[in-house]
């Protein structure tokens, strides 16, 4: 199973420390085995190429199911992908009825149900499916003569694979666009936490399955 994302561009918002923001216009799931299958999702339809080739749109909730795969769209919300039975992605249909200058139309992508997935599983999500990660506190480096008397401060830091990069905490919502969670944010695009860097995991068309080390394959 290969999944692979397509971004496109935007102004960043004014007053803010970014000079672009990115999105997902468009993801592919590539399914190889036992025959290969694929499923295109851009914001305003889903296409999957099966046995037959069928085009849903967005906004009417369907569910088509074939041997392998189980795809439901809720319509304006979310499509939720099943393979074997068991592998479930969640994809996020963000649309603007009057988008800012800076908003784009575009998909998020979770990891819903894992069961099934490769140990070997790699790419931006894959490569932490099976690793513990945790985030612990760690003092400022201080004058060990003065830390007696200076206050007590911490930075946060992710640990996974032995890595450890200082992270900010940040609130996102949920896909079900209801709730509100804590995430971490590793700066710097995951430099130091991720496997190389992410010109690595580029690719040079959105069903590329790619055979080198690094890439999109869970």
């Amino acid at each position: 199973v290969t999944v692979n994302g397509q971004l496109i561009g935007a102004p960043a918002p004014p007053h803010g420390h970014k000079k672009q923001r990115t999105y997902f216009s468009k993801i592919t799931i590539i399914v190889n085995k036992p025959k290969r299958t694929y499923i295109e999702i851009t914001p305003n339809k889903v296409i999957l190429d099966s046995k037959d080739r069928l085009i849903l749109a967005c906004d009417k909730s369907a569910t088509v199911k074939t041997d392998d795969l189980l795809v439901s769209v809720a319509a304006k919300s979310n499509v939720t992908v099943t393979i074997y039975g068991t592998i479930t992605f969640v994809i996020l249909v963000h649309q603007y009825k009057n988008p800012a200058p800076f908003q784009r139309n575009h998909l998020g992508f979770y990891i819903s149900n894992s069961k099934g997935l490769s140990l070997y599983s790699h790419g931006l999500l894959g490569q932490f499916l099976y690793n513990e990660v945790k985030v612990t506190q760690v003092p400022l480096s201080t004058n060990n003569d003065h830390a007696t008397n200076q206050s007590s401060h911490v930075i946060n830091m992710l640990k996974v694979r032995n890595r450890s990069v200082p992270v900010i905490r940040k609130q996102r919502r949920l896909y079900n666009g209801l709730h509100q969670v804590d995430c971490w944010f590793a700066k710097n695009n995951a430099e130091k936490l991720i496997d190389g860097v992410y010109q690595d995991y580029l690719l040079s068309h959105p069903f590329d399955c790619g055979k080198d080390l690094i890439t999109n394959e869970v």
